[in-house]
């Protein structure tokens, strides 16, 4: 087997390979923890391209590339960049404000108790 060595490459050549059949591709992830080796490999049956990394660093990347190769593999049309700030910018505010409630409550509830000491 021929591995591809840079991510960026594999990533590409992967989705490109699933746009043009994307009834027949496939995904496969092998993880060795006794080696720490992380194997990636899309396939169509005729085409197989394979990754093997053992970086950390590819744990994050590959956690957008499967939600990429999902969205290609199932012909959902993704949202526009545009709609996705404004609704993670509203979800932000939104945790921002019930985050904020609680901790004037929290202050107040410990101004007019005192703890008690244990004996021990």
């Amino acid at each position: 087997m021929v591995y591809i060595k840079r991510w960026g490459e594999f990533k590409a050549q992967s989705l490109d390979l699933c746009k043009r059949r994307p009834s027949k591709a496939r995904l496969v992830l092998k993880a060795r923890p006794k080696t720490q080796l992380l194997t990636v490999k899309v396939t169509d049956s005729s085409i197989s391209l394979n990754f093997r990394s053992k970086s950390s660093i590819i744990l994050n990347r590959l956690d957008e590339f499967q939600r990429d190769m999902f969205v290609v593999m199932s012909g959902i049309t993704p949202t526009s960049p545009k709609q996705e700030s404004s609704g993670a910018h509203a979800t932000e505010m939104h945790e921002e404000t019930a985050t904020s409630k609680p901790t004037t409550q929290t202050s107040h509830a410990k101004s007019g108790k005192k703890k008690k000491n244990k004996k021990k």
